[in-house]
């Protein structure tokens, strides 16, 4: 985002509105950080200025830095995946994609939130702590997946690594004994991780809708927590065979 100078009154009512505190004064004028802001659009899409001296940076669907709006901007959609926000479904629709089969376990890590946000370095941190545990295969209809250099080590590619976005989120899918693995590697590198995250594990339901057992038993095993959520989408159709 932007302030046009010749435009801005300086009654600062744009600066309370940005999640990363990005919009300051400048003289008796506000002006953007650019380095701070993660293109959100929240300070345009409220429509508060009263004189219309915010609009998008020229810049904001450039390569590398349109990372930021796809990330940060539930209103854009994702170019990688055609989906709207962070460009990702986790496990949304899965009793009809069937892209987690009954034998296995989804893994979400929701890395940054509004306010706080989180560097793209912290994504390589997870993706390479994953790698090394034996872990190299982010779910292709997940946008991190397309931003992986080296797949063996779970490195980003470069130009990536100084953006940063509001929230990120890496999806993977394991066969269920493989879990305790992925828990315990995700627990060590949360120590090196500069955001809050959130760890979602998910399968498929028993026969009669209650949680598998065993994916509880390896969640508290782990030291984990865990609380119940169901995201179930009836009438859209027959999961996949």
């Amino acid at each position: 985002m932007l302030i046009r100078e010749e435009l801005c009154v300086g009654c600062g009512q744009c600066q309370p509105y940005c999640p990363t505190a990005a919009i300051g004064f400048q003289g008796m004028k506000s002006v953007v950080d650019q380095d701070v802001c993660y293109e959100c659009g929240t300070c345009l899409r409220v429509g508060i200025c009263p004189v219309d001296a915010l609009a998008e940076h020229p810049m904001v669907y450039e390569y590398p830095r349109a990372l930021r709006k796809f990330f940060s901007d539930p209103s854009a959609t994702h170019k990688a995946t055609g989906i709207q926000g962070r460009g990702t479904e986790e496990s949304k629709t899965n009793d009809v994609t069937g892209r987690v089969k009954p034998h296995e376990a989804g893994i979400a890590i929701e890395v940054g939130r509004p306010t706080l946000g989180m560097g793209l370095h912290d994504i390589q941190k997870i993706s390479q702590a994953l790698a090394r545990a034996g872990i190299n295969e982010i779910e292709e209809c997940n946008p991190i997946h397309s931003m992986i250099a080296d797949e063996a080590t779970g490195t980003l590619k470069e130009e990536l690594l100084g953006e940063r976005v509001l929230s990120a989120i890496i999806e993977i899918s394991v066969p269920k004994e493989r879990v305790p693995v992925v828990l315990q590697t995700i627990k060590e590198v949360a120590k090196e991780v500069d955001s809050v995250f959130m760890l979602d594990v998910f399968s498929t339901l028993g026969p009669n809708l209650e949680i598998q057992p065993d994916i509880l038993e390896m969640i508290t095993d782990a030291g984990f927590n865990w609380r119940p959520n169901a995201k179930i989408n009836m009438g859209l159709g027959r999961a996949w065979e």
